[in-house]
């Protein structure tokens, strides 16, 4: 759980989570209650299979390799929800830096 704990302490970070490959949550720290983290293990794994569904139809129009999801981003008002692969974190959107950190989300 080191690599979530690291995420948590960025600024602007209010939540990180790992899920597992049927969108059930793996780990999470931050502040979220159980059933939050239900929740969003579900939403942050069905997004990155959409986003994987996006690439392979990109491929198949474009005749093209090398589309492949390296990240995602979902904004709200307030807060942000970014992922990649089977990690996410939630931040405020005034206080996190979110191209560094789905930088360091690839690196996780």
């Amino acid at each position: 759980m080191i690599e979530l704990e690291r995420l948590v302490l960025l600024p602007g970070v209010v939540a990180a989570l790992r899920f597992n490959d049927d969108g059930t949550p793996a780990e999470a720290v931050g502040d979220l209650d159980q059933i939050d983290v239900e929740l969003a293990a579900e939403l942050c794994y069905a997004n990155g299979r959409f986003m994987h569904h996006n690439s392979d139809m990109l491929m198949t129009f474009s005749g093209k390799d090398g589309w492949a999801p390296r990240g995602w981003v979902m904004n709200g008002e307030l807060l942000s929800v970014c992922g990649a692969g089977d990690l996410a974190c939630f931040v405020r959107n005034d206080e996190a830096a979110v191209n560094d950190l789905l930088h360091l989300i690839a690196e996780v």
